[in-house]
């Protein structure tokens, strides 16, 4: 039997959710995906169901991305985390380097973004910062 991923995405754009979970959820993915409107829901999903991946923007009401990136790290060490920003700089790059976080700048090519995440599930531990414009 195939190995299925669980895939947390955190972002306050409903349009981006959709689009992200339709093209991770394809026909015969290894993806079950959830998704979450802001960091709040995203740390109470973590504490309800364990996530393979977690894939979050930085910019969201209540708890922000690097506050989310901070406490998933506390918790749970070990679960890979990407992090989305419109709002990119070489600081906010460093900030999530420094919490052992993929980082992806807005707009990307969403195939890009899935093959980000198939190449850091199938070698955790192997983060690596990624730019595209």
């Amino acid at each position: 039997m195939a190995k299925h991923w669980n895939i947390l995405v955190a972002d306050d754009e409903e349009d981006l959710r959709w689009s992200l979970s339709k093209s991770l959820q394809r026909k015969g993915s290894p993806y079950h995906v959830t998704c979450v409107g802001d960091g709040d829901s995203a740390l109470a999903e973590l504490q309800q169901r364990n996530y393979d991946l977690v894939v979050s923007d930085l910019r969201m009401p209540g708890v922000s991305g690097l506050e989310l990136i901070r406490e998933i790290r506390s918790r749970k060490p070990q679960v890979p985390i990407i992090v989305m920003t419109a709002y990119g700089s070489e600081e906010v790059q460093r900030e999530a380097q420094r919490h052992n976080a993929l980082y992806i700048e807005k707009p990307f090519d969403i195939a890009h973004l899935r093959e980000l995440i198939r190449s850091t599930l199938q070698s955790p531990g192997q983060a690596a910062s990624t730019r595209q414009h």
